[in-house]
């Protein structure tokens, strides 16, 4: 049987329609990024930012040091109704920053969040959408571990020369695929369900 061949009208045709579906989605994603206004923004060291945990003994809190914010950043945001969508707004924590009370729990924190391969948790804002103008949804990805998920948690928004964002995000290390510490043989277990309390205030 001789080769299938195809006539070179097919294969140009076919081409042209790839190329063009691809310029059609350039001149989109140009001009979706041409809606989106830039601002200097700065996370300022007077915020707050606590992970809550709990075991079957007590309760304990890592308290963030906000001195290890980084300064000046660049982001960008389009709003449309009561909607405002975001990009760069990524929030870096070094883990190192997080001080938990005790240098055990410190450690057990650490090892928790695979520090010396993983440094750092990322809070990055995707998107707010406001019921009030004080009150909304935040669309929130979190990396930890170098797992990224994705939550909608409400917050509280003061919009003034310094904003401020308040909010609780509860979530579960398992789905980040970390397992928390048990100590003294099981007797003490860490409890998988964690609070991330934050207070951000944003200079302009």
């Amino acid at each position: 049987m001789g080769e299938l061949k195809f006539p070179h009208f097919f294969y140009l045709g076919k081409m042209k329609k790839i190329v063009f579906a691809l310029v059609v989605l350039y001149c989109g994603a140009i001009t979706h990024a041409q809606n989106f206004e830039q601002e200097k923004v700065t996370v300022l060291p007077s915020s707050n930012l606590t992970i809550i945990g709990d075991s079957n003994i007590a309760a304990f809190q890592c308290e963030f040091d906000t001195s290890y914010l980084e300064g000046l950043q660049v982001i960008g945001y389009h709003q449309s109704g009561n909607e405002i969508e975001f990009t760069g707004a990524i929030l870096p924590l070094k883990n190192k920053g997080f001080d938990c009370g005790s240098k055990g729990i410190n450690r057990d924190f650490h090892d928790l969040l695979q520090t010396e391969e993983y440094p750092q948790i990322f809070l990055e804002l995707k998107k707010v959408t406001l019921s009030s103008p004080s009150q909304g949804m935040a669309t929130v990805v979190i990396t930890i571990a170098g797992e990224k998920r994705s939550y909608v948690v409400p917050v509280t928004i003061k919009d003034d020369v310094i904003a401020e964002f308040n909010g609780n995000l509860h979530l579960n290390i398992t789905d980040y695929g970390l397992k928390a510490p048990k100590k003294l043989f099981g007797m003490i277990v860490v409890k998988d369900e964690i609070d991330i309390q934050f207070n951000l205030q944003v200079k302009k």
